[in-house]
């Protein structure tokens, strides 16, 4: 079920890409001082593929970590989708996908996890810890790019 988050999250990145992730994410970040990129969205996606792909490997073997790409998987769809979506009163690119796949599908890997046996306290609070370090560092990075960074330069 790692596997198929995984891929789960490719399909998100073509759902946010297709519904125009930069401009939503423009109007959305712009009241801590960010105008994120093209080249930020695949930046910070290609490091979730790479993650997401090194926790379903993992597997059990690590389950804080590997539970913590259905941990950041939970955290983007309801703090990053579900709630800007409700508080707009308007879909933003991606939600669909997250709240269709991610949350459905991190749900079963916790409950797969517990099924297993590996799902104690340490796991569940490591993952939900290391999930929420990720989103933080993701965005503390674009604040730190938009204000020490160099510009993208025109194509």
């Amino acid at each position: 079920m790692l596997w198929i988050l995984v891929a789960a999250s490719a399909l998100h990145v073509v759902e946010e890409h297709a519904l125009g992730w930069q401009g939503w994410a423009t109007q959305a970040f712009t009241r801590i001082g960010v105008r994120p990129t093209w080249t930020d969205f695949w930046a910070t996606n290609a490091a979730l593929v790479v993650i997401g792909v090194a926790a379903a490997a993992t597997g059990w073997r690590a389950p804080a970590f590997a539970l913590a790409l259905p941990a950041v998987c939970i955290i983007n769809a309801l703090l990053f989708h579900v709630l800007p979506s409700a508080t707009a009163r308007r879909i933003n690119p991606g939600c669909l996908t997250a709240v269709a796949l991610y949350l459905p599908i991190a749900a079963w890997c916790y409950i797969e996890a517990g099924n297993a046996g590996v799902l104690g306290a340490g796991a569940l609070l490591g993952s939900i810890a290391i999930g929420a370090l990720m989103m933080a560092a993701a965005i503390a990075l674009l604040a730190l790019g938009a204000r020490r960074g160099y510009p993208d330069e025109p194509a």
